[in-house]
């Protein structure tokens, strides 16, 4: 054998034997979640966070900053993402073709795996007005929107009271931006919305008029919750604005991982125990998530669509179904 011959099966020998005991990292895990300034970025950060340094094998996990929950849920549907963080009301739209989905094909492939902060209807008042609970609301003025941009949940909230906009005194579509100067002026008695809280409009309101956030605790919010599966009851502790101390509840649909029945189980399974591993350091990473506690985060209350089977297979085997939140 000549020298060159020589080489030349040496080369091909050299790569055979490196491409037989290398192994390749993992392709990354992509995450949609929403705008970068949202609140679903950041926990889509958190989560690929966990997951690798949870992983022993190179695995990476990258976030993909989207407009939000319709964008992802397309996103996840045809392909081209493996995890998505959706708003479940949004996920049982997909699921049930309905809202946005209305005339597309059912998403039945879609799981949820675990869900994170609740969106919560919030009604602000006065308070010194007369409208200490739900029922006072009646014939009251009540902004609920943005021009063309109505709040869907409080129709539902109505509907658990068994009223109609006609019980209501107004129901105004107003600018956010001129919401509170009405509230304190008196043009308006309440004001709903839904979002995640800690919320700088509530501590806009309480520090210009001593706003606070009306209790819903009672039937309404039972009958609201269980007709309408993507919501979920939440509990705010009024501290986290400094002043009042008790407990308001309300309700409002979840910030739920989403995939579909495609995903590995071996990645579902990582993920979790990745997540409720690290529930110490995400409640410390935003204040939107200071009061998630491992009971929050595995409750079955408002993902929006069935469990991943991986994930409901780890929840049953460690007996998480039931815990219910400590908040």
């Amino acid at each position: 054998m000549n020298r060159n011959t020589f080489c030349a099966v040496l080369a091909i020998a050299c790569a055979t034997v490196a491409s037989a005991t290398s192994i390749a990292a993992p392709s990354p895990l992509v995450i949609a979640s929403g705008p970068v300034a949202a609140f679903a970025f950041p926990l889509g950060g958190e989560i690929c966070r966990f997951y690798e340094s949870f992983a022993q094998d190179r695995a990476r996990c990258t976030v993909s900053a989207t407009d939000g929950s319709v964008e992802n849920l397309k996103l996840l549907q045809s392909g081209d993402v493996p995890l998505a963080l959706v708003q479940s009301d949004v996920a049982a739209d997909a699921v049930s073709s309905s809202g946005p989905f209305a005339g597309a094909p059912p998403f039945s492939d879609l799981r949820s795996i675990l869900g994170f902060f609740p969106q919560a209807l919030t009604i602000l008042v006065r308070s010194d007005s007369a409208i200490k609970q739900a029922d006072d609301l009646m014939g009251q003025r009540i902004a609920v929107g943005a021009p063309g941009q109505p709040e869907p949940i409080f129709a539902d909230f109505l509907e658990g009271l068994g009223w109609s906009k006609a019980d209501l005194g107004g129901v105004l579509e107003m600018a956010r931006s001129e919401q509170i100067a009405a509230l304190c002026n008196g043009k308006i008695a309440a004001i709903a919305f839904t979002a995640p809280h800690p919320n700088g409009f509530v501590r806009e309101a309480i520090a210009a008029c001593h706003a606070t956030v009306l209790d819903l605790a009672g039937p309404v919010l039972e009958a609201a919750v269980g007709a309408h599966p993507a919501y979920a009851p939440v509990r705010l502790d009024m501290s986290i604005y400094g002043g009042e101390t008790r407990i308001v509840q309300s309700f409002g649909p979840r910030a739920v991982l989403m995939t579909t029945v495609k995903l590995d189980r071996e990645v579902v399974e990582r993920l979790i125990k990745s997540i409720l591993g690290h529930v110490d350091d995400l409640k410390k990473s935003h204040p939107a998530f200071a009061t998630l506690d491992a009971g929050s985060i595995t409750i079955s209350a408002g993902l929006g669509a069935e469990r991943h089977p991986a994930a409901a297979k780890y929840m049953t085997d460690n007996k998480l179904s039931d815990i219910q939140s400590g908040e």
